[in-house]
């Protein structure tokens, strides 16, 4: 592919496309967040059990 056929490939795939609305967008944001809030959780359930680990004798 040369660079005139991924320009013309570029902006067809432009054109194609719409912006996200305000609802899809807010879905997104809440997505993520709840990703980062459950991996947040799972890190701390690890820190928490090594805690405990090396308090045993």
């Amino acid at each position: 592919m040369n660079l005139t056929e991924f320009i013309e490939s570029s902006r067809r795939l432009l054109q194609a496309t719409t912006r996200p609305s305000r609802e899809e967008l807010w879905m997104l944001f809440r997505i993520s967040m709840l990703g980062v809030v459950a991996l947040g959780f799972i890190g701390f359930m690890v820190r928490v059990i090594f805690w405990i680990v090396n308090l045993a004798p």
